[in-house]
């Protein structure tokens, strides 16, 4: 006979807590939780996501969490010079956008969290 509860899921044995009272097990679970959290968003740092327009213009390249930027200009009408411009506006434009836009992330989890740090959450 198994001591399971009925309907209990079968989870990995480092992912339910364990013994200790329900606080103790649920805060142990969180560590746990905050430990793949913290992984998965350090390991996005090392991912990257390209776009580009339909014409093949215009290419961005930004890492997993949004902190590298590179825009590359393909226009056979700019001059190298010109073509040098333009990527470095775009770039430090799409820069100042993504660090808006985590900054509104900061200030909208800060309000439905009133304070309390939740370390990898909107930021």
């Amino acid at each position: 006979m198994s001591s399971r509860k009925p309907g209990a899921a079968d989870e990995p044995a480092s992912k339910v807590p364990q013994g200790g009272g329900e606080l103790s097990g649920l805060l142990r679970h969180a560590e746990v939780l905050q430990r793949d959290l913290d992984k998965a968003l350090a390991d996005l740092r090392n991912e990257f996501v390209e776009g580009r327009d339909a014409a093949r213009i215009v290419e961005l390249r930004v890492a997993g969490d949004g902190s590298a930027v590179e825009a590359r200009v393909q226009c056979g009408t700019l001059s190298e010079r010109d073509r040098r411009l333009l990527e470095e506006a775009l770039n430090v434009a799409v820069r100042a956008t993504l660090e808006r836009l985590f900054e509104l992330r900061r200030q909208r989890a800060t309000t439905v969290t009133k304070g309390l740090s939740l370390p990898g959450l909107l930021t």
